[in-house]
């Protein structure tokens, strides 16, 4: 092997593994994200999920036949009411993947809750994806699918 092709190979190798070390800095910042969004939940923290949310975010949850869009008018006016009629008790991420696609993240996982639905206390388990871009300096949620397990609540 020429010095010419060592140097390649090199180059290679430090270009694979920069990019392998940004990829999981990127994954640990989503999930990190993420973990945040229950927190400020519990929190009542309105002011996360206006930089939280893009401003043409989508919702399909497990409860509604419908997406939800246009979270600044659909849902953060209701903020307030939606915290106190679902209060989260405890919430347990498990097996977070990502995926990163340049300024496009896909996270994936399951999910372990246990909440309080008007006085009631439920528990149940199901799986999310949640779509993140970069905006500025923030990722972004700009889509989220929420399914609950069979026998959930």
């Amino acid at each position: 092997m020429t010095n010419k092709s060592l140097f390649a190979v090199i180059a290679l190798l430090i270009s694979v593994s920069v990019c392998t070390a940004q990829g999981q800095s990127i994954a640990s910042q989503i999930i990190a994200r993420e973990k945040a969004s229950f927190e400020a939940w519990q929190k009542k923290d309105k002011a996360f999920f206006v930089d939280y949310l893009a401003d043409d975010a989508t919702f399909l949850g497990p409860r509604s036949p419908y997406m939800q869009m246009d979270p600044r008018v659909n849902f953060l006016p209701k903020f307030e009411q939606y915290v106190d009629m679902f209060k989260i008790i405890d919430f347990q991420m498990h097996n977070p993947q990502v995926q990163v696609y340049g300024n496009t993240a896909v996270l994936t996982y399951y999910e372990e809750v246990m909440a309080d639905m008007g006085g009631k206390t439920m528990s149940y388990t199901g799986k999310v994806s949640a779509v993140y871009v970069k905006q500025g300096n923030s990722w972004r949620v700009v889509h989220a699918h929420e399914s609950l397990n069979p026998g959930a609540q």
